[in-house]
């Protein structure tokens, strides 16, 4: 039997990850969340999740920065960006730092279900 893969929600909404916990309960993985980067950072250096689902604008630390944290601390963890701040730059930015994809919000269920299925695979 595989191993369930694990994924790290990272959003200071409790509203959004909330929804993304609904939305992905059904989904054989291992789910866990943190509501700013040094939760998610802390979270990161511990479980070293598969796949972080990461929120942009976030207090003390932008989404950015903790990009750049996460490819330092743990390489082979995917990060798939979800976030409203969708300028063409921003996008940009986060592709080129490594994140494997940019949903922006509100999104819709079957997009990002479709994104974090690519993202693990």
């Amino acid at each position: 039997m595989a191993e369930k893969k694990s994924v790290l929600i990272v959003d200071d909404d409790t509203f959004v990850r909330t929804t993304l916990r609904d939305l992905l309960a059904e989904a054989e993985l291992e789910l866990s969340e943190a509501r700013d980067g040094e939760e998610a950072l802390e979270s990161i250096q511990k479980d070293q999740p598969d796949l972080v689902l990461l929120d942009l604008f976030m207090p003390r630390k932008s989404g950015l920065e903790i990009l750049a944290e996460i490819q330092q601390l743990s390489p082979t963890t995917r990060v798939l960006v979800i976030s409203s701040l969708d300028t063409e730059a921003i996008v940009e930015s986060a592709l080129e730092q490594g994140a494997v994809g940019f949903i922006a919000k509100p999104f819709h269920p079957i997009e990002i279900l479709a994104a974090i299925g690519e993202a693990l695979n």
